[in-house]
């Protein structure tokens, strides 16, 4: 059965890369919510400390991706991407195979490829694939492609049987590359029981040890160092990500309600609404006998654990004030997408409707090969820029695309790059002053004396990108 699962599992994940290799953004781009892409790479790249809580573990796999041969840095680190997704899908399928397998009726005996056992896991890996939010993010330099494939390694893990401290490892890596995966707690001591406590906890604390890292990373000449995780106030500050804490509950009433009911065409609309019903329907014939006799859960416990940790992740998205927040219920698709086969097993063949209306109606929208790229307008700008100018940005996308074309791609190295918004942190000032010795850096968030004293020095330039078809941005130098 192992190797039928896998043979199942990898068919549907090639099927799923190709699709995403002909989808895939060639550059960069601040499509799909990545416009922190650049900071990402650079970060991978340099051995530096991204925003927090620093994603170690993405910037380890990141480094490795990013000395590859072939095409730009860029290019790879978005091929990691749909690389990571595939893997997700692979896991989706293997999860449903082996819930379909053991819900299969007497009648079946032993036939572990009939259509109706494989179809339905193979529709529901693909319709995984191909949810809008989860395609983009197959497409693009971010996060969560990584922590989709983390989270799947665990719930197939909790889901199959596997030893509880297997589990509470891959969450601990989960949570390293992204801190929500902490809602999935609940389900992981749920699923081992109380017996599997200890080691799911001890895997956990392994899991966790990327973060231990960080001290390492900030000891570098990177450009990207948010922090002072070499200290143990200032690793705390990183890794609990208190830089955020205030955007959550913090959404206006208004951007509330718009959002409520934005999210209510959008969420249902990944699986297309009716696939949600086959989801219920594959929690509601849910039985611990589907997987192992080992799966130390009752028969409605799982089901309500798991209704609760979707609760849990669409609540936490829902007021937390940010323009990605929708990307914050990624978990919530590929915990649904576990379940769906089981609830499209009675369908059989026509179970593969599903995907495939998904991958028409979405195909267009997501192809990302001839989308608005960043590279026409940084190069441009940094080519109108004077020479040895000070380029100073008030908006982050820009700032973190400029820091990967001139310290990656080494263009224009004669340039500096200051952000207004990082400016107001001191650890930012005494890296910046590292980086820059020649400049003036004032101990206090004063940007007007640090505009005066250095206006001589280099040229100074204010710059903003504006990605459009046409390349378009901001430079205004002043004397």
């Amino acid at each position: 059965m192992k190797r039928i699962t896998f043979f199942v599992s990898l068919c549907t994940a090639v099927l799923a890369l190709a699709i995403y290799l002909r989808t895939l953004s060639p550059d960069l781009t601040w499509a799909n919510f990545s416009g922190d892409g650049g900071e990402l790479i650079t970060a991978a790249m340099t051995w530096g400390v991204p925003h927090p809580p620093g994603y170690p573990t993405y910037v380890l796999l990141g480094h490795l991706v990013g000395w590859l041969p072939g095409g730009t840095a860029v290019y790879r680190f978005n091929l990691f991407s749909a690389v990571c997704v595939t893997g997700a899908v692979g896991l989706v399928t293997a999860v449903n195979y082996r819930f379909v397998v053991g819900d299969s009726s007497p009648a079946d005996g032993g036939k572990l490829l009939t259509t109706n056992v494989t179809i339905p896991a193979v529709a529901a890996g693909l319709t995984f694939a191909f949810a809008p939010l989860v395609w983009g993010q197959a497409l693009v330099s971010e996060v969560y492609a990584l922590n989709l494939l983390c989270l799947a390694l665990f719930l197939w893990a909790l889901l199959t049987a596997r030893p509880c401290w297997l589990a509470g490892l891959l969450l601990g890596l989960s949570i390293t590359t992204h801190l929500t995966s902490l809602f999935m707690l609940p389900l992981a001591l749920v699923g081992c029981g109380r017996r599997g406590w200890r080691p799911m906890l001890a895997g956990l604390a392994v899991g966790l040890l990327p973060f231990l890292l960080l001290p390492i990373f900030a000891q570098s000449d990177s450009p990207v160092r948010w922090g002072e995780p070499d200290t143990p106030h200032g690793w705390w500050w990183l890794v609990s990500a208190q830089l955020y804490r205030p955007n959550l509950f913090a959404i206006p009433p208004a951007l509330l309600l718009t959002r409520l009911t934005d999210w209510a065409t959008l969420l249902p609309g990944q699986f297309l609404w009716l696939g949600f019903l086959f989801v219920a329907l594959g929690l509601a014939k849910f039985r611990p006998r589907n997987t192992s006799h080992r799966l130390p859960i009752t028969n409605y416990r799982l089901p309500i654990t798991v209704l609760l940790t979707i609760m849990l992740y669409l609540l936490y998205a829902l007021v937390y004030n940010t323009p990605d927040a929708v990307l914050y219920t990624l978990p919530v698709l590929l915990l649904a997408a576990m379940f769906l086969g089981l609830g499209l097993r009675p369908l059989r063949a026509w179970a593969l409707l599903l995907p495939l209306a998904l991958l028409l109606l979405n195909f267009r929208g997501q192809d990302l090969r001839q989308g608005v790229m960043v590279r026409p307008s940084a190069a441009a700008l940094l080519q109108a820029a004077p020479s040895n100018a000070l380029l100073v940005s008030s908006d982050g996308d820009t700032t973190f695309s400029l820091w990967y074309f001139h310290h990656v791609e080494s263009l224009r190295p004669d340039v500096a790059v200051v952000d207004t918004n990082l400016f107001a942190f001191d650890w930012h000032r005494r890296h910046l002053a590292e980086q820059h010795p020649a400049l003036f850096v004032p101990d206090a968030d004063d940007l007007a004396a640090f505009y005066e004293r250095n206006k001589g020095v280099r040229p100074l330039c204010f710059a903003q990108l504006t990605p459009e078809d046409v390349p378009a941005f901001g430079l205004e130098c002043g004397e």
